[in-house]
């Protein structure tokens, strides 16, 4: 009888697991704390896993994600060369999948994507597990104080092979241990958990890494190193030659399923193949083994370097983009001026913004769409044998890997002999999209239009995307943003309301007592003063003095914050029905005390607002 999970009942997250005993039913938790390992063994993790096994399988769960990353596996390496499924370390390997089944049945708090927690077996784990062993610590609830300091010591202090005499930075201890903090808050779900939490001294993993290392990155400072103008410059000019690979490639293909079918033989198989390099210029005297797979990897890199340069996507939103046009490329026409424009969009999915793969539209120019027809041409080898993908991997199913566009980018670099300073650049995947950034700002893309086509969360990332120069640049196009803004609200009567409404009308009216040839200079004294900013319920003309919210959006009080103020006109529909919609919910959470004193305040700063409305129609009323 077939035991794996109905497919309708498995949703892309992996918090629904399933036992041999109760193989149709979906549970969320089973206490493993109970079961001895042999009862654990046949517990299913996955539609295609048990726990007995050494990999753990979620492809059908996560069906979008690249094979590699939703396959936990527990062969890795420890210190001292063995592995953790060797019979040596069966004690280690059963804490690491407990660690890991509950994390998948019971997560900490944070909810982490499967995709992120899968690598931390690599990291922290891999850290701990050598340190346990080496001091002879069999389980986690047998570490000590004493043992914790001498592990973060030791963490701390371990050179980076090959870079000896580099200092040692906080992003690279940081990632070190990553996972390691997570395993004190399962403690309670764990036959023998962690019971010391390893950084409660220091506040957490984070702080730990920045006093432990011997140099201290901040959060704003970006560690890519930005492409310079002239290597951007010779990639797209040889990204933009090398697509006529695909025209041979194509042809190769062609010819290789002629032989495949066995309509021609061996030797005139070959003899077909060396004529077609021959007259696309790819011949050098014979066939190399891996010839084919040599120029797919060209190709792949200049498709790329074309696709990231002009789009700004990011590796996997890049790596996600389908076979066939109608599934990666649309057009649009827009009306401006009485003219009539073309728009061109890449189609892909992220997940930046949202857990589910999310699909987006990145504008761009039509020379991408030559890349990615050329890619057409070489994929449709893998697309005939059922890959979706445009960057296929070496399986007819899968996903080129992150790794592997690596790998050809800086052998496109070899290949085209593309230096700096006399050095071959060391092209990275994320320069790309950093150099977009930059391309857009010379141009004089707002910064809300970059947000959008970065696909960022948070205009504060746009913000600080790219080195100092960019920060800069992009500070001074907000300051410009602002005094359009500001212009706009404060040369104007339209009726405000939210709590810098009362100062915005004293500023009005300030500005309505200039004579015309000062009103400029007043306008552009404003942004120095505060910066304008779009906000949920309106705009913010942000004083970090007189911020209710602390700095934090999240905490936005639009009604009582003498930062806020928003457009009247419109608003009363809107307002009435989130305050509906927070009524429900108080109805829906009755039992969760915190969730409904949040609704109810935020309720209270919805009728605040609907109250200055109902001033302002008075007003109206009696005026007329």
């Amino acid at each position: 009888m077939d035991d794996r999970i109905p497919l309708e009942f498995i949703e892309p997250t992996t918090y629904q697991i399933t036992t041999k005993l109760s193989s149709l039913k979906s549970i969320e938790y089973l206490d493993i704390t109970e079961l001895e390992l042999k009862e654990k063994h046949d517990i299913k993790v996955s539609v295609s896993s048990r726990y007995k096994d050494n990999i753990w399988d979620f492809h059908v769960e996560f069906p979008y994600s690249n094979s590699t990353e939703v396959l936990l596996s527990f062969k890795i390496e420890l210190r001292d060369s063995t592995l953790l499924t060797d019979d040596s370390n069966k004690i280690f390997l059963e804490q690491a999948k407990d660690f890991y089944y509950t994390m998948l049945t019971n997560p900490v708090d944070t909810r982490p994507k499967l995709t992120t927690y899968v690598k931390t077996v690599k990291r922290g784990f891999k850290w701990l597990f050598s340190y346990m062993k080496e001091n002879g610590i069999k389980k986690f609830s047998d570490i000590n104080q004493y043992d914790v300091e001498e592990f973060l010591e030791q963490v701390a202090s371990t050179r980076i092979k090959g870079k000896e005499q580099e200092p040692i930075n906080n992003r690279t201890l940081a990632a070190r241990l990553e996972g390691v903090d997570w395993i004190y808050e399962q403690n309670p779900k764990m036959k023998d958990g962690l019971e010391i939490d390893i950084f409660s001294e220091y506040g957490g993993r984070s702080r730990w890494s920045r006093a432990a290392a011997e140099v201290v990155f901040s959060r704003k400072e970006s560690r890519t190193v930005e492409m310079p103008d002239e290597v951007a410059r010779k990639l797209i000019q040889c990204a933009i030659s090398d697509l006529r690979i695909s025209d041979c490639l194509q042809e190769i293909y062609e010819i290789d399923i002629q032989y495949e079918r066995k309509m021609i033989g061996y030797k005139e198989w070959v003899s077909i193949r060396e004529v077609i390099y021959q007259r696309h210029g790819y011949w050098e005297g014979r066939i190399e083994r891996q010839k084919r797979a040599t120029l797919e990897s060209q190709l792949f890199a200049a498709c790329y370097t074309i696709i990231a340069l002009l789009t700004g996507m990011r590796l996997h939103e890049v790596l996600n983009i389908q076979f066939g046009s109608n599934r990666n490329w649309c057009t649009e026409t827009l009306e401006m001026n009485g003219q009539l424009f073309k728009l061109s969009f890449v189609l892909s999915k992220t997940t930046k913004l949202e857990p589910k793969p999310t699909e987006y539209k990145w504008q761009t120019v039509p020379i991408v769409k030559s890349a990615l027809e050329a890619l057409e041409k070489v994929s449709k080898r893998n697309y005939d044998n059922g890959s979706p993908w445009l960057f296929s991997g070496h399986k007819s199913s899968a996903r080129m890997g992150k790794g592997a566009i690596g790998h050809s980018l800086k052998k496109f670099a070899v290949k085209h002999d593309i230096r700096f300073n006399g050095k071959v650049w060391d092209l990275a995947s994320h320069q790309f999209r950093k150099k977009f950034a930059r391309i857009m700002v010379r141009q004089g893309l707002g910064l809300r239009a970059l947000q959008d086509q970065l696909k960022h969360y948070d205009i504060e990332m746009t913000k600080l995307y790219g080195d100092p120069n960019l920060y800069f640049e992009l500070q001074a196009e907000k300051f410009l943003l602002s005094e359009e803004l500001m212009t706009e609200f404060i040369g104007s009567q339209i009726p405000i309301i939210g709590g810098g409404a009362v100062e915005i009308q004293e500023i009005r009216k300030e500005f309505l007592g200039l004579a015309k040839k000062d009103r400029g200079k007043f306008l552009k004294s404003l942004p120095s003063q505060g910066l304008v900013e779009q906000t949920d319920d309106g705009l913010c003309f942000y004083r970090a003095k007189k911020a209710l919210c602390g700095g934090d959006k999240t905490n936005c009080r639009p009604a009582d914050c003498n930062n806020s103020f928003m457009v009247a006109t419109g608003k009363k529909k809107t307002l009435l029905y989130r305050r509906n919609e927070n009524n429900r919910l108080i109805e829906f959470f009755r039992d969760q005390p915190f969730k409904i004193m949040h609704l109810k305040e935020r309720n209270k700063e919805i009728d605040k607002l609907l109250f200055q409305i109902t001033l302002i129609e008075s007003s109206n009323e009696e005026n007329i």
